[in-house]
């Protein structure tokens, strides 16, 4: 029978829905809360999104929005009950509570575990399915013996921020099977998948049911029983590669137009990345925009580090952007403001910036 460890205590579903149960941490009473709820066939669940992308807000989705996503997942992955999945995630939000959902479908069994940087050290025996977010997973890749124990997951899922490439190329050294997520709270996570590794991928792949387009904008539009089949419009500019595969460039509200051309932050901060990875740099960074009296906006790279770092102002920046994409000025920040779950809040870090 199923049951749910969490921080090494063990609780039958039936001591679950007795309601008696009172955790310690934060992250406890989330878990058990929702847990209560959903036993109880709650019908409708109110959801916060995360603010990474705007002024997070509060939606309600219904039990089954949750289930055919949860079950979309199932599907793609083969999970069952002789399964055991590991939440690391934050359950206040989305990203753990879906963990939850999809063992509770599958009827798996469930380890959780507060969140931390590296999860696996907390964790003791064998795990079929974790979903983590780029931090956990370069710290576990990090750790000889939590690298070696991740090996024995059938499948290992990241989201919640795009892979940077310092951690594609740690992910080539793992033989456990590695995909990078697409989607957000309104598709209750993901709804597209890219495998890292042994197989690079470039583009995401939508999983069953699930309809992708392109608006007039060049963004994504996706429809699935999750969306209960409205189509819902995205900020994410795309290239399409087939009815079913796509590669993402960036979001259409982080372009800047500098001099009357038009740059995709997320495709900057990709080149910019491979000149930190050949540099050894492992600082947080993003860029942005700042208004210019000759250009409109100039490109601007903020770095998390207390003091400016010689190899990057000594940097030729030829090497890694066409001379229009070089940022024009470089900000040091000792410490980027964050969202609750831990993502950079670029809005709120500009704005301390360009006040």
């Amino acid at each position: 029978m199923a049951s749910l460890t969490l921080n090494g205590y063990g609780f039958s579903y039936a001591e679950i829905k007795e309601g008696n149960l009172l955790g310690k941490t934060s992250f406890e009473q989330a878990t058990l809360g929702f847990c209560r709820q959903w036993l109880a066939g709650q019908a409708t669940f109110r959801l916060k999104t995360s603010g990474s992308t705007g002024t997070p807000k509060v939606i309600t989705v219904s039990r089954e929005q949750m289930q055919h996503s949860a079950r979309q997942t199932i599907r793609y992955f083969n999970l069952s009950p002789t399964d055991t999945v590991l939440v690391c995630l934050n359950t206040a939000y989305i990203a753990g509570l879906m963990m939850l959902v999809r063992a509770f479908e599958c009827g798996a069994n469930i380890v959780a575990v507060d969140p931390d940087s590296n999860p696996l050290v907390k964790v003791t025996g064998k795990i079929d399915f974790m979903a983590v977010v780029p931090l956990q997973l370069a710290a576990i890749l990090a750790n000889p013996d939590t690298k070696n124990r991740l090996e024995q997951c059938r499948a290992v899922i990241v989201g919640g921020a795009p892979v940077t490439v310092a951690l594609e190329e740690q992910v080539k050294t793992s033989r456990a099977k590695i995909y990078a997520t697409f989607g957000m709270t309104e598709t209750l996570t993901h709804f597209a998948l890219r495998q890292l590794n042994p197989v690079y991928e470039e583009a995401f792949t939508a999983l069953e049911e699930v309809a992708i387009g392109q608006d007039g904008r060049g963004c994504l539009t996706v429809a699935s029983p999750v969306t209960q089949h409205q189509v819902l419009a995205t900020n994410d500019l795309i290239e399409l590669r087939g009815q079913n595969r796509f590669k993402w460039l960036g979001r259409i509200d982080n372009i800047i137009n500098t001099g009357g051309i038009k740059l995709s932050t997320e495709m900057l901060e990709r080149k910019i990345a491979q000149a930190f990875y050949d540099l050894g740099l492992d600082n947080h960074f993003f860029i942005g925009a700042k208004a210019d009296d000759t250009l409109g906006e100039k490109v601007i790279l903020l770095i998390e580090a207390e003091t400016a770092i010689a190899a990057i102002e000594n940097l030729n920046w030829s090497h890694y952007l066409d001379k229009y994409e070089k940022p024009g000025e470089i900000i040091y920040r000792k410490r980027f403001v964050e969202t609750p779950t831990g993502k950079i809040n670029r809005v709120a870090t500009l704005a301390e910036v360009c006040p």
